[in-house]
């Protein structure tokens, strides 16, 4: 027994250094990230992904659903749920015709759930997750008419941009009648808008230096979202889940340096500054985050199979930064999926769980009075660690793919993408007692 969960820890212990060695090569660069406060990360956990993302109204007792916090009074015993994952993008620009290949490993989330009343009913979850990614670097050459003058100006701009938010989180879901759950999340999220533009002028007689106009804003602010769930039974052996869950517009509190540089580029590559033209630092303000809203139905006959729809919005019309807009819009999602567990056996592949779902919608992004449409498909499996029927834990390594695309050939930039996630929701190699070794 100790054997055997020493190889377990070992091959974790693998996993995350295989992940350390890929994070140092990250190569991510995306053109719709300067929007907002950047690209939304997927904000569910890998098993519920490999199902198109439905998390209204699922549970299980072996994966941790943080999106709705009513799902935590059905923990049954403490869980440490891990995931990470591989992003690969693809980008395409119709005019001129290019096309760019990037790849992302990052860590998805970490959350830790316990349940605090002996025959459940009541639980909580303490968690951090990523909200946003901002990474881009782009390049524009133009040329501008010079009035007076009788020729053109060559004009190279560099467009780049860093940064991202993130949400920690403690969590509480309890029961209210036996068919109805409500929980709530509070936390705090905090984040980085790390903006640059570098000109820099060509072909000119005279010499000039190079420019920088460059914000680094840092905010944050105290969060909370709800949520409900309410279980029926249908017939003999099926039920129907429904949930509810969201957050009120909320409004943080920023500060930001602000400077206007000219520069060289030393050999190394590194920026040395010349001269600044204008500087202000620590300059106060807001950022106006905004409401959202989800719901969704699950039919389920436990043990066997699931099937469930999603619906999701965004009310990103109400999102402003320093009280200015931004190109965004309210955005919506449609999520299906489903789950097949074949009947549980002596094989090893006859406990495993198969999933696969679809989303599409309309992106939060507004840009070139267009929308930028999406749409996605995954398939994933669980893999339990050790048979449940043998040892009665229930560990398991949650496997999803999904593929899927940002904007079409009406918009000037579309993104293809490809996610490998792996979730590792361990409830037995560090928390239980064991009575016998």
């Amino acid at each position: 027994m100790i054997y055997t969960t020493n190889k377990k820890i070992r091959l974790l212990g693998l996993v995350c250094c295989c992940f350390v060695s890929l994070a140092q090569a990250q190569t991510e660069n995306s053109p719709y990230s300067r929007y907002g406060l950047g690209d939304i990360v997927p904000t569910q956990n890998i098993a519920t992904r490999g199902m198109g993302g439905i998390s209204a109204a699922y549970y299980d007792f072996t994966t941790i659903n943080f999106v709705n916090p009513a799902s935590y009074a059905r923990l049954q015993a403490t869980i440490l749920d891990i995931g990470v994952e591989w992003n690969s993008k693809t980008l395409r620009a119709s005019n001129p015709a290019r096309k760019f290949n990037s790849y992302s490993p990052n860590i998805s989330y970490v959350q830790l759930g316990f349940p605090l009343k002996k025959n459940g009913g009541w639980g909580m979850n303490i968690g951090l997750r990523p909200i946003t990614r901002i990474n881009y670097k782009l390049s524009s050459n133009e040329k501008l008419f010079r009035p007076n003058f009788t020729d053109t100006l060559n004009v190279a701009t560099l467009y780049e941009g860093s940064g991202g938010a993130y949400e920690a989180h403690l969590g509480t879901g309890f029961r209210i009648t036996r068919h109805l759950t409500m929980g709530f999340n509070v936390g705090y999220l905090f984040g980085t808008k790390d903006y640059s533009t570098r000109t820099n002028l060509l072909d000119t007689a005279t010499y000039y230096y190079k420019s920088n106009y460059e914000r680094n804003t840092h905010y944050g602010g105290f969060m909370l979202n709800g949520g409900l769930q309410y279980t029926t039974k249908l017939d003999k052996e099926t039920y129907l889940r429904l949930g509810a869950y969201g957050n009120i517009q909320r409004k943080f509190n920023a500060s930001q340096d602000y400077v206007v540089q000219t520069f060289e580029y030393n050999s190394t590559g590194a920026t040395d500054t010349i001269d600044i033209a204008y500087r202000e630092k620590n300059v106060s303000g807001k950022v106006q985050y905004p409401a959202s809203f989800g719901a969704g139905a699950i039919f389920d006959k436990p043990g066997k199979w699931l099937i469930g729809v999603d619906y999701v919005m965004e009310k990103w019309s109400g999102y402003r930064f320093y009280g200015e807009k931004d190109l965004v819009q309210d955005s919506w999602e449609i999520r299906v999926g489903g789950q097949l567990m074949p009947q549980g056996g002596k094989n090893y592949w006859s406990n495993v769980g198969y999933r696969a779902g679809a989303n599409f919608g309309r992106d939060y992004i507004f840009v070139q009075d267009r929308n930028l449409n999406k749409w996605s498909a995954s398939a994933g499996v669980a893999l339990p660690m050790r048979k449940p029927a043998y040892t009665n834990q229930f560990s398991v390594i949650n496997l999803t793919l999904e593929y899927g695309q940002r904007g079409n050939k009406q918009n000037s930039v579309r993104e293809n993408f490809f996610r490998f996630a792996v979730g590792l929701s361990l409830s037995d190699i560090w928390f239980l007692k064991r009575k016998y070794d």
